[in-house]
């Protein structure tokens, strides 16, 4: 028997690349599992299908042409409403797509909305960019920080119905100013849930000797190539401290010109690789086979690629980013520098050093991030929201 129908709305799904989809795509499927009926709503994307990965739920994909059609989209969205008859919407990120128009149904017809905010970009990397002038920058960035603090505003107007679930209790103005201007605010229906996933596991090894990676350490970055992720960066850093007997493998999901400017800054350096469009088992495998998985980016909240690691037992080395710093089990650099590079690789070379990290990263995923912990506090939530819809209605 269903325990209640949830709408999962994220501007991003599987086959699409991305954290938030990935997110919302493993919280569809471990709601799904403890029987909650659940809906998602997308973007169409004109991507093909990725067969490892099986449709958890149902999906509606909107075109962009109607969702910039307003009176179009409030007709469509109203009447895919009535018809699926959601008693919680899960709305993922800070997006504007279709979120105003959700929020505005969910209002007069006494329906929690629950905002999951992804972190904010709200740090200096973030918009001040060589292609923009300074000006225009600086005017991103101000108003970065305004639409943020609107947002929470309008979330906390019907404080009793919405709900604010941010990923972990960490924000400073420049990293996670969500969570800290929401924490300044006192807000009572503000709490913390972080991602979750079946852990990886540790099967039988075929990754390494498939792909020519036996007898070496091997540092794999799971991530789209793009700016944010600031590969290129690496690959530079990398590629002047001549570290001998390891290979850093780039896991990306589709080639694009930030991916092909990767392969000729990699050249036939023979300590860099990628590998594109990999199956979802072979993605785990890498992970789960792996030295230890990395990250350069200069904006992520929660990475998912880092949590995979650690439900695994495999130690990271990431940025001082979003909520890096209350992850267990790898080396956080202080900055992305090739001097704090060249410190946290020699580290991580170490047996010994990876063994303890493992074992932290591992424990903490346990306690705070397995399903069983995090899926605990959603239905906890869902249910205090129903009684509080509950108690309005009568």
């Amino acid at each position: 028997m269903s325990k209640g129908r949830i709408l999962i709305v994220a501007y991003t799904f599987p086959p699409g690349e991305g954290g938030v989809g990935m997110a919302a795509f493993e919280m569809a499927k471990g709601l799904g599992t403890l029987d909650w009926n659940v809906h998602v709503l997308t973007r169409e994307q004109d991507l093909p299908g990725d067969p490892s990965r099986p449709a958890c739920c149902p999906v509606t994909s909107m075109p962009d042409s109607l969702t910039e059609d307003s009176p179009r989209l409030k007709e469509h969205l109203d009447a895919l409403l009535e018809d699926l008859k959601p008693d919680f919407i899960i709305y993922h990120s800070w997006s504007n797509w279709c979120r105003e128009e959700l929020m505005k149904y969910a209002e007069s017809h006494r329906i929690p909305f629950i905002q999951r905010p992804h972190g904010t970009a709200t740090n200096f990397s973030s918009f001040f960019r060589l292609r923009y002038p300074p000006f225009f920058g600086m005017k991103k960035w101000v108003g970065s920080f305004l639409s943020i603090r609107r947002a929470i505003l309008r979330m906390s107007k019907e404080a009793s119905l919405n709900r604010l679930v941010f990923l972990d209790p960490c924000g400073t103005p420049f990293k996670g100013f969500d969570y800290y201007y929401a924490s300044k605010l006192k807000l009572p229906n503000a709490c913390c849930i972080p991602n979750t996933f079946p852990a990886l596991k540790h099967g039988t090894p075929f990754f390494r000797e498939k792909h020519g990676l036996t007898g070496v350490s091997v540092f794999t970055c799971a991530a789209s190539a793009c700016t944010r992720k600031q590969q290129l960066l690496f690959i530079r850093h990398a590629k002047r401290m001549d570290l001998q007997n390891i290979v850093f493998l780039f896991l990306v999901p589709q080639r694009n010109p930030y991916a092909e400017q990767m392969e000729k800054a990699i050249g036939d350096h023979p300590g860099f690789r990628i590998l594109y469009d990999l199956p979802r088992h072979e993605v785990e495998a890498a992970i789960s086979e792996s030295d230890a998985v990395f990250l350069y980016s200069y904006q992520e909240q929660q990475p998912l690629c880092i949590l995979e690691a650690m439900s695994c037992g495999i130690p990271w080395i990431a940025p001082d980013i979003g909520a890096i710093s209350v992850l267990k089990g790898g080396i956080m650099l202080k900055s992305r520098t090739p001097r704090y590079l060249k410190k946290a690789l020699t580290s991580m070379l170490d047996p010994g050093t990876r063994k303890s990290l493992s074992a932290a990263g591992l424990r903490q995923w346990q306690q705070r991030y397995a399903p069983r912990a995090v899926y605990a506090q959603w239905e906890a939530l869902l249910h205090s929201a129903r009684k509080s819809e509950n108690i309005q209605t009568h």
